[in-house]
């Protein structure tokens, strides 16, 4: 009222236009903000504008995306933040990067190949129709034994797979 928006006696409360636009508003900023530190849109966008059941899958989905990413993918980021914000100093005498590590072949073949058991037990699954019991059960515990197998040897190296950061923060000044 005193800056000349609403008259006398006006609530903001009674301006559904205004509250759509102002959630709306939020909302994308909420996107805009999330997409740049987690690299998902934000959660939860939909109950500021209108809670949906295609909004709850859209969270789960985000959800899903954002622990990949942040286990997996993310590790440049962190690297990137400290060295804008100076937690991590440059060595002019080291001549090899920090940034550069080689990664083993495991780290791409050992994925592919559980995807790939995994897909195909439950394609056996979904085929057994036609075949006999024996042959289904044979082709369903190969496959599965392999998918348990490269999931066991990728939780045995959990830490070689996820994508720390790489630079090391800089000692706090007193």
């Amino acid at each position: 009222q005193r800056l000349g928006v609403l008259h006398v006696g006006q609530r903001i409360e009674e301006q559904a236009d205004f509250e759509k636009i102002y959630k709306n508003a939020w909302a994308d900023n909420a996107n805009a903000c999330a997409k740049q530190y987690a690299g998902t849109g934000a959660l939860k966008t939909d109950y500021t504008r209108q809670r949906t059941q295609w909004g709850l899958i859209m969270d789960g989905w985000n959800s899903l995306i954002r622990y990949y990413k942040n286990n997996f993918s993310d590790g440049f980021r962190q690297d990137a933040i400290d060295l804008f914000l100076g937690n991590y100093s440059v060595d002019e005498v080291e001549p090899a990067s920090p940034l550069h590590v080689k990664k083993d072949w495991k780290f791409l073949a050992l994925p592919i190949i559980m995807v790939v058991a995994f897909s195909m037990c439950i394609i056996c699954l979904l085929m057994a129709a036609g075949d006999t019991w024996t042959e289904t059960l044979a082709y369903v515990l190969f496959w599965g034994s392999a998918s348990f197998g490269t999931l066991a040897i990728i939780l045995y190296n959990g830490k070689d797979f996820v994508d720390a950061p790489k630079l090391v923060q800089k000692e706090k000044m007193d």
